[in-house]
C-alpha cells in the first residue's frame, strides 16, 4: 500500500514523502529478491542518479 496521497495530509509531510506498507513476510521476500529485481537494471541506475 502506498500512501500519503490524501490532499488533507499533504501539508503535514515533506513534499517528496510517501508511505509504504506491506506485511512483514512479504517485505522479507521482497528483500530476498532484490538482487534479481529491476533494482539491478541499467534503467534503474539512471533513475537512482536522479534521486
Amino acid at each position: 500500500m502506498i500512501g500519503m496521497f490524501d490532499v488533507s495530509a499533504r501539508p503535514y509531510v515533506p513534499k517528496e514523502t510517501l508511505s509504504f506498507a506491506v506485511p512483514m513476510n512479504k517485505f522479507r521476500c521482497m528483500v530476498d529478491d532484490m538482487e534479481q529485481s529491476f533494482l539491478i537494471t541499467d534503467s534503474w541506475a539512471k533513475v537512482r542518479k536522479r534521486i
